[in-house]
């Protein structure tokens, strides 16, 4: 069991059905889920130090925006699949697989996030989050298209994924080390069903390849990027749900103040880059090494129609790879 990372291709040339898709992605995620209780219960632990304290304070807010977003992604995705049953029933098909997996897997799987970042938070000796901010944190984005909201998602889960990994291998304590290798495992593959889906978006015809290099530059950009979170001099103002990357502490008299090597190191910077430049390649066929060649690449897809053409054209029977970046 694995992730279907060509939908299209299985829909058009294997002759998958959505039934297969979603059954595909059930055993899939029965095969590596784990009990939160379980791991907190038999892993022992010592004390936790200010830079556990520090990561859980932000860890633990950080996958309370999660639930809207799971349930935005669910709703969109089955009322743009109706919309679209006829005129391109491939790419509601993509769609409703997309919602299936939004509304069953990625909202249970982030709920053990937020419950294992919670618990870990109290024993390390900070306040719970209190209502007010938690129900702050599950304000509803606002709307964009499919695709972009995909390559957003995947953008925030190797944001997630690099951060995670890092206090995996550095944490001195055997619980903390647990879970956040656990969590970057879970958040890995999230990041490669988001790339699945907006690869599926594009091959069906549904978006331009545009719109997913148009994301993965507003994620990447040069020291306005989202990926620059706190950083940037100018933050723009939000209203109605949070960006965690926006709240990052930084500031030492806070107590709870991540060291740039948790955070925004360059070791982490140009890890994140590449994961980025490797979603590119599986969701778009564009290859880019580097942030200047993705702004052209994405520059490029604006006024060239040959940019946007579908990688698999499901209508010609042919099979094509766009490269715009060299």
């Amino acid at each position: 069991m694995k992730v279907l990372t060509d939908l299209v291709g299985d829909i058009t040339q294997k002759n998958y059905t959505l039934t297969t898709i979603l059954r595909t992605q059930q055993g899939y995620h029965e095969k590596r889920r784990w009990s939160v209780y379980d791991v907190i219960r038999d892993v022992p632990y010592q004390d936790f130090d200010e830079r556990d304290r520090a990561a859980l304070w932000h860890a633990s807010r950080a996958e309370l925006t999660t639930q809207p977003a799971g349930i935005r992604l669910a709703v969109q995705g089955v009322n743009l699949a109706q919309k679209l049953e006829e005129e391109n029933p491939v790419g509601a098909m993509v769609l409703q697989a997309a919602a299936a997996w939004s509304a069953r897997y990625w909202l249970e799987e982030e709920a053990h996030h937020e419950v294992a970042y919670g618990i870990l938070l109290e024993m390390a000796g900070l306040s719970a989050i209190e209502h007010d901010e938690l129900v702050d944190h599950r304000g509803f984005f606002p709307d964009d298209n499919y695709a972009r909201v995909c390559m957003l998602q995947a953008c925030v889960e190797i944001e997630a994924c690099a951060t995670y990994g890092e206090m995996a291998r550095t944490s001195h304590n055997p619980l903390v080390k647990q879970i956040f290798h656990r969590i970057m495992r879970d958040e890995s593959q999230h990041r490669q069903y988001f790339v699945s889906f907006a690869r599926g978006l594009v091959d069906a015809g549904v978006y331009p390849i545009k719109d997913v290099l148009a994301m993965a530059y507003t994620w990447l950009r040069p020291d306005h990027g989202e990926t620059h979170g706190s950083r940037r001099e100018m933050q723009s103002e939000r209203q109605g749900f949070v960006n965690w990357w926006e709240k990052v502490q930084t500031d030492e008299d806070s107590g709870v103040a991540l060291a740039d090597d948790q955070i925004r190191s360059k070791n982490l910077q140009r890890k994140k880059e590449k994961s980025v430049f490797y979603a590119i390649l599986e969701a778009t066929g564009i290859k880019v090494n580097s942030v200047k060649e993705l702004e052209r690449a994405y520059f490029k897809s604006l006024t060239d129609p040959n940019a946007n053409r579908p990688r698999h054209s499901i209508y010609k029977g042919t099979r094509e790879k766009v490269c715009v970046a060299q």
